[in-house]
């Protein structure tokens, strides 16, 4: 029991973490060293491979707290999980698709470093609206996981 329960921690920890670490550290770092014209085109592929994994760590976390922890924890897991597959099957390759058409409108802005303006708009003005929607999700896959894991903590 103990083993799951650690995996239940490490899998909600992982979810928390790694969005931490893309979206509020590596994500700001990188568009002020590279520019939004170098930046995107690399986002957009770690983008894919982060939806990836979060799905299935975030569907794991729902597992093993459905087996072994209290509703509260539950409910934030399946939270976390239902919001990272519904990104990874449907909001992420329509913002990538997005994306790809964003860019073409941005590439005149060669140079562009606002993290702010990348934030709020992604790689163009038509792709704000999906850019917004992972925001969205991403802000439900963190509240999940910590729900999750605040409840499973002594």
């Amino acid at each position: 029991m103990k083993m799951l329960l650690t995996l239940e921690l490490a899998l909600a920890g992982f979810l928390i973490g790694s969005n931490a670490w893309f979206f509020f550290l590596q994500s700001p770092a990188l568009i002020s060293a590279m520019g939004r014209d170098k930046f995107v085109p690399i986002q957009m592929r770690l983008t894919k491979l982060l939806f990836r994994s979060q799905s299935v760590a975030a569907v794991l976390l729902f597992i093993l707290a459905w087996l072994i922890s209290d509703t509260l924890a539950t409910l934030g897991a399946g939270l976390a999980a239902l919001a990272a597959v519904i990104a990874h099957f449907y909001v992420i390759p329509r913002a990538l698709r997005a994306g790809g058409k964003g860019r073409a409108e941005t590439m005149a802005e060669v140079g562009d470093k606002s993290v702010a303006k990348f934030a709020s708009e992604g790689s163009g003005p038509s792709a704000a609206f999906w850019h917004r929607t992972v925001v969205v999700f991403v802000v439900l896959i963190l509240g999940g996981s910590i729900v999750n894991l605040y409840s499973v903590l002594p």
